[in-house]
């Protein structure tokens, strides 16, 4: 009886911190900033392909999220799929596809040409 009760205590307990250790699907994450003057994403994307590099607050609905960590999301409006990369200074929650996100950032553009968006903060909805 005793193994037992020691058993269900166990299996109690690992319920417990897989509870704890799951991010909530909204919130603040990375470097907090406040959600005013937000613009959508392919606004922003071509205001920085017009000359203007500085620090955009960009706007738009998850398409995908990094199902490894939660380092990487993309967002979609139209037929357009923009890439934001954290590289993994923090994560973001597996559970946020198809809500809505704020990202404090700027682009950068890769060796091969592609744009992506380098967050500093992310606002899930």
């Amino acid at each position: 009886m005793m193994m037992n009760m020691n058993k269900i205590g166990a299996v109690c307990l690992l319920f417990v911190f897989a509870a704890c250790s799951q991010q909530p699907a909204t919130g603040s994450f990375g470097e907090k900033f406040e959600n005013r003057d937000a613009v959508d994403f392919k606004d922003a994307l071509a205001g920085y392909q017009a000359g203007k590099d500085t620090t955009y607050i960009i706007a738009g609905k998850i398409e995908n999220v990094c199902s490894h960590k939660g380092c990487w999301i993309t967002f979609k409006n139209d037929s357009t799929e923009f890439y934001v990369d954290t590289k993994e200074r923090f994560t973001m929650p597996q559970s946020s596809k198809g809500k809505k996100a704020i990202a404090k950032g700027k682009f950068v553009r890769d060796e091969e040409g592609e744009i992506s968006f380098d967050p500093t903060g992310v606002i899930i909805e």
